[in-house]
């Protein structure tokens, strides 16, 4: 503790500093040390530090709202089950007794756009029938069965695509508005009395009577226009009452509707088909 030396007389002549010297600390008053401690202790008031700016927070993109629920399965159609294998009709190479199945698709194509198919016997118009089961739109292939005996050649059946395998079962054709079967023994079929077979776009209804042009070869299916822009498609199936069948698959979707001729007897259908 440095001190100021109050009275000269008490300094040696050796006292480099006769002002100042070393002496014996004095001891400090209570109140001013509790000041001092006080002072120590007491935390400086915090300053308020300036705000900061935050950064955004990143662009998230909008949430897409959830897509509807799907749709529920359509219902199973009350449908009668085919009386026979009628995709054995479809199969080439395929025997009932000496007759073999040969396949043909036609380059030309049936457009439906009213989703629903008719069979009529062109030359009578009140023999048109609409099909209760509907198809969709769009440009439908076609294919014809022929029953091959040697050089002898019948038209089997005539087969519209209009949907995708697989095939789960075969269903008869019911006409709109048609009460379905009791039995197979009342199985509904169309009556062609003109030696020909139509099937068309159902659209508004009934075109009246048609004209097939004569002279056409044997087994060559015909298209012929309609006034509204329609096109029907008959076949030499001869004369008869036909039965037509549906092909569905899993979902009770049509695959193909199948018209069968009838060319082949009850013997050959029961038949063991050839492995």
């Amino acid at each position: 503790m440095r001190v100021a030396c109050r009275d000269l007389s008490t300094l040696g002549p050796t006292c480099p500093r006769p002002w100042i010297c070393y002496g014996r600390a004095v001891a400090k008053s209570k109140a001013k040390a509790t000041a001092k401690a006080t002072a120590k202790v007491t935390p400086k008031p915090a300053t308020a530090k300036p705000a900061v700016a935050k950064k955004p927070a990143h662009a998230t993109r909008p949430s897409l709202p959830l897509p509807p629920p799907p749709p529920p399965p359509p219902a199973t159609r009350d449908e009668l089950a085919a009386d026979r294998d009628i995709g054995r009709l479809l199969r080439y190479g395929e025997h009932f007794g000496p007759h073999k199945i040969d396949i043909r698709m036609l380059p030309l194509q049936l457009p439906v756009a009213s989703g629903a198919l008719a069979i009529s016997d062109p030359a009578i118009a009140k023999s048109w029938r609409v099909l209760d089961r509907p198809v969709g739109s769009g440009a439908f292939r076609v294919m014809l069965s022929i029953a091959r005996d040697g050089a002898k050649e019948q038209l089997a059946a005539i087969v519209i695509h209009v949907g995708r395998p697989p095939i789960a079962r075969w269903t008869v054709a019911h006409a709109l508005g048609q009460k379905r079967p009791k039995s197979i023994d009342q199985l509904p079929r169309h009556e062609v009395t003109s030696g020909w077979l139509a099937i068309c776009d159902a659209g508004t209804g009934s075109p009246g009577a048609l004209a097939v042009p004569a002279g056409t070869p044997a087994l060559a299916p015909v298209e012929i226009p309609l006034v509204d822009g329609r096109r029907a498609l008959a076949v030499p199936s001869g004369n008869g009452d036909y039965a037509a069948y549906w092909a569905v698959d899993a979902a009770d979707k049509p695959v193909c509707l199948v018209v069968d001729f009838d060319v082949f007897t009850q013997k050959e259908w029961k038949a063991k088909p050839a492995g």
